[in-house]
């Protein structure tokens, strides 16, 4: 609920602060005291400024701030998380300053708890805690989209939305991704011819980036072949054949060591180390010659080589790219043609798929449609039961449904229909509600939602207006109602509904004698004060002079108001 609020420097407003509470709130004064004044920055608060001509002193900023505690909400606390707003003071503050910059535009800056945020984070968070019900929100009345909301919120079918929207929106994206598929299989038909030369020649290459490094190797070899056949046969003369080799020389030594070991024990005897080099010698004469022979018996020549990689090269300057990319080109277009090839059969399946999830959405649309129809046979029996104790006994509320093409919302169409006069249809109701009754046939679909209406915090703006009597302490019930489950704010001109207020705040305007300005004043009775809050009452029903009547008139609204609410 809303707990604070605080603004300054905001039209005829210098500084404003108070404090709110839970249950109905009602704001009363004088016409043009400045109770628009007050709700429009709450709503330049939470929505952002619509203009510039607010400004009191165009030299200082405006800045408003409000606390609300929030409910603990499922939706609501997830955002907060989102935001790192969740803390353990389970407080938000939203605040807003702006001032005139040098060349006559605004600076605006939003906070929620003193952290930077922008306006559309401040307008999603405060659509679940406050609602302004005014003239604006009695003509969306006629829009089939609130009234499909206001029956979901009476009938407590969100779950059921939700399962209906979670069911249409992955229909709804597989039957993309299923014309998409299809539309590239309409393009892949006419380059289908293209693609299969392509594969051809990609798979005839026998692409390798292992096969194209050997063979760039191997030629390498080649081109230098009689280089590397000379040095390979001196290598193996050195080493084996040739006189006095390696091999020779190792052997004499080996010969020598052991006739000097032979005569003399102290000399050092080499024979197991020379066995060893002899060895490793023997290994490098086979390898050498090894090498050799294969230089001298290779299958491949060097125009083969080089075809080869001619084909290599001519590849990757036709797709700019190398043979890795080569070789995922390959196998995306194998994928084409396979897939071309797998069509029909690919085809069915995702026709299959598609169809069970048409069913799965059409069953959840179907078994919203039924709860709806309902839903919307006691809300017809609530709503017009609220007219009549609204003062409009021969009204008739009906609720028609229509089936529609699936929407995220379902497969329906709510239209609220009304009739104010016996033994006229309900039409809908651009056709028969007029401002007062459209303003109590709003007043009767919150009372009737209140109980599963998630927002916390209602302001209910001049809903009452041009009604008086026994109409007017209907409505005061109503919005007495409302307040039990839900904190309410009413402006009023009426002493019957204000009679039925657990808080009354008065508002005026004061001429400043220093420097002859008007400003607004917000002042909050005392709850225990009773004899301020009847004589405001009295105010109300008579004007600025309170004459005895019109006291103990007041005096019996209220000690009825509080009767009433005492017996609820």
């Amino acid at each position: 609920m809303l707990t604070y609020l605080n603004i300054s420097n905001y039209k005829l407003i210098d500084r404003l602060e108070t404090e709110f509470s839970p249950g109905l709130n009602v704001l009363t004064g004088e016409t043009g005291a400045g109770k628009s004044i007050i709700l429009g920055a709450l709503t330049t608060l939470l929505s952002g400024p619509a203009g510039s001509d607010f400004f009191r002193d165009r030299e200082l900023p405006v800045v408003i701030s409000a606390a609300f505690s929030p409910p603990a909400s499922s939706r609501l606390r997830h955002q907060l998380e989102e935001l790192g707003l969740a803390g353990d003071d389970n407080e938000i503050i939203f605040r807003r300053q702006i001032t005139i910059n040098r060349r006559g535009g605004l600076n605006n800056r939003v906070y929620l708890n003193d952290q930077p945020a922008t306006n559309r984070t401040v307008a999603e968070l405060a659509a679940n805690l406050l609602e302004f019900v005014d003239q604006h929100q009695q003509q969306k009345l006629r829009d089939s989209r609130t009234a499909l909301l206001l029956l979901d919120a009476f009938g407590d079918l969100q779950a059921m939305r939700d399962e209906f929207n979670t069911h249409f929106r992955r229909f709804r994206e597989e039957e993309r991704k299923l014309e998409d598929w299809r539309q590239q299989l309409r393009e892949a038909a006419r380059q289908m011819d293209y693609h299969l030369h392509q594969l051809t020649e990609l798979e005839e290459a026998e692409l390798d980036p292992q096969v194209e490094l050997d063979l760039q190797a191997r030629r390498r070899r080649l081109q230098q072949q009689e280089k590397l056949q000379g040095l390979a046969r001196e290598a193996e003369r050195l080493n084996y054949s040739g006189e006095n080799s390696l091999l020779d020389n190792c052997y004499r030594l080996q010969e020598l060591c052991d006739e000097l070991h032979r005569r003399d024990e102290s000399a050092p005897d080499c024979s197991e180390s020379l066995v060893q080099v002899i060895d490793t010698l023997q290994e490098i004469h086979t390898s050498i010659d090894n090498y050799r022979k294969g230089l001298e018996s290779g299958d491949d020549t060097i125009d083969e080589i080089e075809n080869r990689l001619a084909v290599f090269e001519r590849l990757k300057r036709k797709f700019a790219t190398d043979i890795e990319g080569l070789i995922e080109l390959r196998n995306e277009i194998a994928a084409k043609v396979s897939g071309w090839e797998n069509r029909d059969q690919e085809d069915a399946r995702r026709s299959r798929e598609l169809e069970e999830l048409r069913d799965r959405a059409e069953t959840a649309a179907r078994n919203l449609s039924r709860a709806r129809a309902e839903q919307a046979a006691r809300l017809t029996a609530a709503v017009n039961r609220h007219l009549q104790e609204l003062n409009l006994p021969q009204a008739r509320f009906a609720v028609e449904i229509t089936t529609t093409a699936w929407q995220a919302s379902g497969a329906d169409r709510v239209t609220f229909r009304f009739s104010a006069n016996p033994g006229e249809t309900p039409a809908p109701l651009e056709r028969t509600a007029s401002g007062g009754e459209l303003s109590r046939l709003l007043l009767a679909l919150k009372t009737a939602v209140a109980g599963q209406y998630r927002i916390p915090t209602l302001v209910f703006d001049e809903i009452d207006t041009g009604l008086g009597g026994k109409t007017a302490a209907a409505v005061g019930r109503k919005l007495a109602a409302i307040a039990t489950g839900h904190q309410v704010f009413s402006i009023t001109h009426l002493p019957q509904v204000a009679a039925f207020a657990d808080h009354h705040y008065v508002i005026t305007k004061e001429l400043e004698a220093t420097d002859s300005s008007t400003r607004i004043r917000l002042h909050r009775i005392d709850p225990d004060n009773k004899r301020e809050r009847i004589r405001e009452l009295a105010r109300m029903g008579s004007g600025d002079e309170i004459t005895p009547e019109s006291e103990a008139h007041a005096r019996t609204l209220f000690e009825t108001a509080r009767k009433e609410q005492s017996q609820s």
